[in-house]
């Protein structure tokens, strides 16, 4: 499947920015909670965006098939 177009740029932003949102909602929420350490969940978002990278790069780098 090779990347079509603007879409797929925006497609991949979209996801980066809901997994950004998410991630701060999650921060402030363990933030809040006594004794919770927020920053413990940075790893897990961190490795989400690195595979929503990953596949966006795949997807631009893939041969594009011409009809």
């Amino acid at each position: 499947m090779a990347a079509e177009g603007p879409a797929y740029g925006s497609l991949v932003i979209a996801a980066l920015l809901i997994l950004a949102l998410a991630f701060a909602g999650y921060w402030i929420f363990n933030y809040v909670q006594p004794g919770a350490d927020p920053w413990s969940i940075l790893p897990w978002f961190g490795l989400a965006a690195g595979i929503i990278f990953a596949v966006a790069l795949a997807g631009w780098l893939s041969p594009r098939r011409r009809r």
